[in-house]
């Protein structure tokens, strides 16, 4: 009851009525209890009504707390509760029965007050859970029908209003509107949605009317994997976390030693059971939950995915940031900027038979030779036997030809991607694309670098050129240009500065995201091999947000050393104090609940971080 239930999740919604006013009507025996010590109960002279109100007190407050430590006995648990127990006993067979009551009602009460503080730690997160609606519209036959969100099915055709929220993830099939969707990216600017965009369950529809095809829905979706995922997160310890609950199992029997040696020494049996009560580690067991939760909680209100929290700890220390070029430093938004046939063939039958292998693939230079190809009105059919050979190209049947869209070898100065498509085994010739970095990949660069973290790098599949060209523009001087996954997964690997975190988006980036200390991928348009890999995902695709994580990193760290330094100086000091004689079991008790809601306050704090 006490402490038990470090791990945050389990906590519902907290004072509720019952639980609350239990505790506060038990505690208000205690000084009915003052009127009544003189009244003697009929029939047992020695018995004082006072003292029977003040056993009903312990009993309401005290006998849950007995029932969750002989219940954690019985399942081989040791833990807090069983110290407090074993001291609300103690004042039991002593006959200081005011002292039981006080005691087991500000534990109690304490207990409950630092529930409330950790779950506000969990807003963030809890807001997610409420963003999507419990009904849906349904176009069935062309009547509106009201739903239940669980009962719509892929296929569903529902319909969207102004103001309401979207209920699935989906496919719009008329109309047109804006969404916001800052509950999936962060952003809070509406992005304008038509026919063939795609929307997500939990955004918000702006404006217009839209009917839209159900593609993902109940925990398929965005949002509900989202949910998942940080629901999973919350249950991952941090490293800290890990070494707190390696000594907390030491805890109880050390105090149970100490009150034992104190009453040997002593002969107080009061100072024995003040030990027993001030050495609870509720603190200490906290320190780290409630700072990783409240972590997650606030990345998650900027849009960003943590899937666990030594994730986010393993950046605090990094020294090293590396990134994949296309999609992650460049918008991924590449165009086609020039076609060079060569050998008798002609620019329409190049980009028609590029693009008829490309067709269907998410890579950013594919979808670039299709569009080229559609806004030149060319006609093309999808390739045969599609194979993807990752870091290298893509190749296909069209025709009865094979046709191979591969990384070139021509080297130039222009800073172009080139692309070279071979029909048959010959190079039948080139596509050159250029891409842009992102607007904010200088300014996190420039940011990173004011944080201490000077190993910048870009590992890319691209030509050297493209990735000169890239680096030089958001101010990275180092760079591997013609990497391939396994080449990537080794410069990961062989890192020997320190922890390295690795930015990616692609299928490629899927071994490097793995073995870095953290992976991050890019959300929006992110593959999803490389989305299941990392361990962070930006759901905004915005490297400013970089940073941000390196402060939340660090400032999660800190807050969670500082809380176990001052868990365990409370508890050093107050064990000394109250086995010297200077605290009473009731000024223990508030001693030990005043350390808890600060050490749980300022891990807390974290989700007011700034971004």
């Amino acid at each position: 009851m006490i402490g038990r239930n470090s791990e945050l999740n389990v906590y519902g919604e907290l004072f509720r009525s019952e639980d609350f006013f239990k505790v506060v009507g038990g505690a208000s025996l205690i000084p009915v209890a003052f009127f009544f010590r003189d009244s003697a109960f009929p029939g047992v002279p020695a018995v004082s009504w006072g003292s029977l109100l003040l056993l009903v007190s312990i009993a309401v407050n005290g006998l849950p707390i007995i029932w969750e430590a002989i219940q954690g006995l019985w399942k081989r648990e040791i833990n807090v509760d069983e110290l407090v127990s074993i001291a609300i006993i103690a004042c039991l067979l002593n006959g200081n029965y005011l002292e039981g009551a006080i005691v087991s009602a500000i534990m109690v009460l304490g207990a409950l007050v630092e529930e409330a503080v950790s779950d506000s730690a969990r807003s963030s997160i809890r807001a997610l859970v409420e963003v999507t609606p419990e009904t849906a519209v349904v176009d069935v036959d062309g009547e509106e029908v009201v739903r239940a969100v669980k009962d719509v099915r892929e296929g569903d055709t529902l319909i969207i209003r102004a103001g309401e929220t979207i209920p699935v993830d989906g496919t719009i099939l008329t109309g047109r509107t804006a969404v916001n969707e800052a509950s999936i990216t962060g952003e809070s600017i509406p992005v304008t949605k038509d026919v063939g965009s795609e929307v997500y369950a939990g955004t918000g529809c702006v404006d217009g009317f839209v009917r839209i095809r159900a593609d993902r829905v109940g925990k398929d979706a965005t949002i509900g994997r989202i949910i998942q995922m940080v629901e999973a997160a919350e249950q991952q310890k941090t490293e800290s976390g890990k070494i707190v609950d390696k000594y907390a199992m030491w805890f109880t029997p050390i105090i149970v030693s100490l009150a034992a040696l104190t009453y040997i020494f002593t002969r107080d049996i009061e100072r024995s059971v003040t030990v027993l009560i001030v050495g609870c580690p509720c603190s200490f067991l906290l320190a780290s939950p409630v700072s990783t939760v409240a972590a997650i909680g606030r990345a998650a209100k900027s849009g960003i995915l943590v899937k666990g929290g030594r994730y986010l700890e393993n950046i605090a220390p990094s020294s090293g940031f590396f990134f994949d070029k296309t999609g992650t430093i460049t918008e991924g938004d590449p165009e086609v900027v020039e076609v060079s046939p060569v050998d008798g063939w002609n620019e329409v039958e190049i980009v028609r038979l590029a693009a008829s292998v490309e067709k269907g693939s998410l890579h950013p230079l594919g979808i670039a030779i299709v569009k080229k190809a559609e806004s030149m009105d060319i006609g093309f059919e999808v390739a045969g036997n599609i194979v993807t050979d990752a870091g290298r190209g893509i190749s296909g049947f069209v025709d009865g030809r094979l046709v191979e869209i591969v990384t070139s070898e021509h080297v130039d100065d222009s800073g172009y991607t080139i692309v070279d498509v071979r029909i048959d085994g010959k190079r039948a010739g080139s596509i050159s694309l250029q891409d842009s970095p992102r607007a904010s990949a200088l300014k996190a660069m420039e940011e990173l670098r004011a944080q201490g973290i000077d190993d910048l790098a870009i590992i890319s599949g691209d030509q050297t050129s493209s990735v000169a060209s890239i680096a030089k523009r958001v101010g990275i001087e180092r760079f591997y240009a013609g990497q391939k996954p396994d080449e990537k997964l080794e410069k990961i690997t062989s890192y020997t500065q320190g922890t390295v975190v690795y930015v990616g988006d692609g299928i490629n980036d899927a071994p490097a995201l793995k073995a870095a200390s953290t992976g991050i991928a890019m959300g929006l348009r992110g593959a999803d091999v490389a989305l299941e890999t990392a361990d962070i995902v930006l759901m905004n695709d915005r490297l400013d947000q970089l940073p941000f994580l390196v402060r939340l990193s660090r400032k999660m760290s800190r807050i969670i050393k500082l809380n176990i330094l001052l868990s365990f100086a409370i508890n050093f000091v107050s064990i000394i104090a109250s086995a010297s004689g200077l605290l009473t079991p009731i000024w223990g008790a508030v001693t030990h609940n005043v350390g808890s809601i600060l050490v749980v306050s300022l891990a807390a704090s974290i989700r007011f971080t700034k971004e």
